[in-house]
């Protein structure tokens, strides 16, 4: 009994490893603008993942994201100035997003899941962004780093505030589908 009870479970976070990567990319094909700033909306999809099936499934989760903002258009820009560079900060941003907010959530959660969705949603935020600042200040010149820092520093927020609201949300809706 207790081994179909294992299989059960290692084909629901299959399931969900594959739904949340196929959302990750469905999401990053679709801006969502609030102004001039373009909000990536697949983090909370990470951190949920990262929360339900582990850091190794964020980390996976950050890496799908960061191989489909390669491939989209405004990447383009940041290609021709440093291959290696963009490669390097974008798979690394979603990669360290991911983890992070895993190993975040598995901290905290022991105490209240809630709470470790909070944090783990600020931990996933951050570490993207920083990422990004610090692989923008090594591989290209500064007067461009200058200016996209400048509105990273407003998306920052503006994503922070959106993962915090979401990551607890959609967490709690999931659990509470699962109990159905």
């Amino acid at each position: 009994m207790v081994r179909d009870n294992r299989k059960s479970i290692d084909v629901k976070r299959l399931v969900y490893i594959a739904v949340f990567t196929a959302i990750v990319v469905v999401l990053q094909f679709i801006p969502i603008k609030i102004g001039t700033f373009e909000l990536a909306l697949s983090v909370p999809i990470i951190v949920i993942g990262a929360a339900l099936c582990g850091a190794t499934v964020g980390a996976w989760l950050g890496f799908v994201f960061g191989f489909v903002v390669l491939l989209l258009p405004g990447t383009s820009a940041f290609l021709s100035f440093n291959l290696f560079g963009t490669i390097v900060t974008v798979l690394l941003k979603g990669i360290l997003a991911g983890l992070l907010a895993g190993l975040a959530y598995r901290a905290v959660a022991r105490f209240n899941k809630y709470v470790g969705c909070l944090v783990s949603a600020i931990t996933a935020t951050v570490v993207n962004t920083s990422v990004f600042l610090i692989g923008s200040l090594i591989f290209f010149e500064s007067d461009i780093s200058i200016i996209v820092n400048t509105f990273i520093s407003i998306n920052f927020v503006i994503e922070l505030i959106v993962n915090i609201v979401l990551v607890p949300t959609v967490y709690r809706i999931i659990n509470i589908k699962q109990k159905i």
